[in-house]
């Protein structure tokens, strides 16, 4: 098969399955894709050597910079945003000789774990910039992780062999989660992005790497892995590791020591009946394949990361700003930092910008002086408890649920979520992701099957910094253990119709139960036109907003495990 021949097989599956109601894409140009893999099967026709990669298209994340290709990280300031030089990773992919497939939809400036972008008036009238919500590959009526949600669905459904993300806490994990995939955060420092990159905080961001398989992220990490090792800048790692890998394909799973929270906490409530329920099978997967699982207390790792909770939120404000205005810098860009955040669409995401990154309005979080100890006292003291407690019990890894609810639906998500027992909880309170960001650790999710409602699940492990070899060696074995994700419906069920994100306020005060007529989530959903699915069509139609539109148990498949 040609290169060309290849991305007419990739743009026949997506147009034949209606895949662009899941809004995966910011930018594709089909003309010059086709053009860059016909490039690619010239010089193989003139005797020159295309390996390694062929000609295989990568997504990648809108906001990373590819040079040729706007960089919008789907908020409308930076709709028509060029930047003339690519990150020094993509130049490294094209020089193997692969090529662009297309810039994928997120969250809007990466900045909530769900990617519930809204439509309104003040959606930007090119091409809708952060105006569409990125829909998740098996059931659209669920959130598809955030932030780098397109990248990942564009995976799951198969019209992207492989793509890029972006993690600051959690990024390339939920969504890999929730469409089920492989997703890796690497050791910070090991992807070279430069300054090709719209950085949420220079203290937690790495770009990342998803693959539908654990070979395929693997040799897709292999081209992503331009650095020799991580520096010792304020924010990285104070003793510098090697960026290296050694994967052992054939890992031995009998006696490995992999330590479970026997707490699954920071604030989390625990896990509702059905994920307790399938993590449970996994655990005795584990253990008849000669796992150890080791039971550990997390309540020092708890403690420690809930007391420097709210500075942590003081230093994502101070250097989103920073970090953002270097960005517009670098790219002699004439925007300036305020007229990026005043065309936020997102209403509750623009009030926050405007007011704590702008106006520096930190009333609720602190001071200068917080983030200053955050910085230097209270994530080295995470840092430290984390390899404490990695050492103290003697485990190869830390492993973990993805999230510790069934994936919550669009307009039952934030900021509160139902929970199993039918209380309503805060949603950041269901996912496990910021202590392994601001512990400095690499992180690897594999998924193992799906919930009730037929959208996947997965678990997580995390291990120390310059362990990346050993967990994607790992994930190898556990996808032989586990066996491999069915694919998503070959055809799309929102296809034929789109999808409508609304915004209103939330009444319920978060104290107590919410009464009948309270809304408990920021977020309304509809499906317009006719869909695939007749299920889709009407939903959101019926119900008060907040309180969720259950699936019928006919409309998904059972609960089942990919083994």
């Amino acid at each position: 098969m040609t290169a060309v021949q290849y991305v007419q097989a990739l743009f026949s599956h997506y147009d034949a399955g209606g895949f662009e109601c899941l809004n995966s894409f910011i930018s594709l140009n089909r003309t010059q894709v086709l053009a860059d893999a016909a490039a690619v099967d010239a010089k193989y026709a003139n005797g020159e050597t295309i390996t390694p990669l062929c000609g295989l298209p990568l997504a990648v994340k809108d906001t990373i910079d590819v040079q040729g290709y706007r960089t919008t990280a789907a908020t409308p300031g930076l709709a028509q945003a060029f930047p003339d030089f690519s990150a020094p990773l993509i130049d490294n992919y094209l020089s193997q000789n692969g090529i662009i497939l297309g810039k994928m939809n997120l969250a809007e400036l990466s900045s909530t774990v769900t990617s519930i972008n809204t439509n309104g008036p003040t959606c930007y009238s090119y091409n809708d910039i952060g105006c569409s919500t990125p829909l998740n590959a098996y059931n659209q009526t669920r959130i598809a992780g955030g932030s780098s949600a397109g990248s990942a669905a564009s995976v799951s459904a198969r019209f992207a062999p492989w793509a890029l993300c972006e993690d600051t806490g959690g990024s390339c994990r939920a969504p890999a989660i929730a469409n089920g995939i492989f997703g890796l955060r690497p050791t910070l420092g090991c992807y070279n992005y430069s300054d090709a990159l719209v950085l949420a905080t220079f203290t937690r961001d790495t770009v990342g790497s998803f693959g539908r398989t654990m070979e395929d992220l693997v040799l897709l990490d292999s081209f992503m892995r331009t650095s020799n090792a991580t520096t010792d800048e304020l924010g990285a790692l104070s003793q510098p590791v090697s960026c290296a890998v050694d994967v052992d394909r054939n890992m031995n799973l009998s006696g490995l020591r992999l330590g479970m929270p026997s707490n699954f906490g920071w604030v989390n409530p625990g896990l509702s009946g059905e994920i307790e329920n399938i993590t449970n099978y996994a655990m005795q997967t584990l253990m008849a394949a000669g796992v150890e699982l080791v039971p550990f207390d997390s309540q020092a790792l708890n403690d420690v990361s809930a007391d420097a909770w709210g500075d942590s939120t003081e230093s994502y404000a101070f250097e989103d700003t920073d970090t953002l205005a270097r960005y517009l810098y670098r790219h002699n860009y004439t925007l300036s930092v305020p007229e990026v955040y005043y065309e936020v669409n997102r209403p509750d995401l623009n009030a926050l910008y405007v007011n704590q990154l702008i106006q520096r309005d930190f009333s609720r979080q602190g001071s200068t002086d917080d983030w200053v100890k955050y910085l230097t006292t209270k994530r080295p003291a995470i840092i430290n408890t984390w390899n404490n407690a990695f050492e103290e019990y003697d485990v190869s890894a830390f492993l973990y649920p993805g999230f510790s609810t069934t994936l919550p639906e669009i307009d039952a998500c934030e900021p509160y979520v139902k929970y199993a027992n039918g209380s309503v909880i805060s949603f950041p309170e269901t996912c496990f992701y910021e202590i392994d960001a601001q512990a400095v650790v690499t992180a690897l999710v594999f998924p193992i099957g799906f919930d009730s409602t037929g959208a996947p699940f997965a678990l997580q492990l995390s291990a120390p910094a310059g362990m990346d070899g050993f967990l994607m060696g790992l994930g190898l074995a556990l996808e032989k253990l586990f066996g491999p994700m069915p694919a998503p419906p070959s055809t799309a069920a929102c296809s034929g119709c789109s999808s409508n994100v609304f915004y209103t306020n939330v009444t319920y005060s978060g104290v107590g139960a919410p009464l009948s007529n309270d809304t408990w989530t920021n977020f309304g959903l509809t499906f317009n036109g006719t869909c695939q699915s007749s299920y889709l069509t009407s939903y959101g139609s019926k119900g008060l907003l907040g309180s969720g539109n259950p699936l019928s148990t006919s409309s998904v498949p059972a609960v089942s495990t990919s083994g």
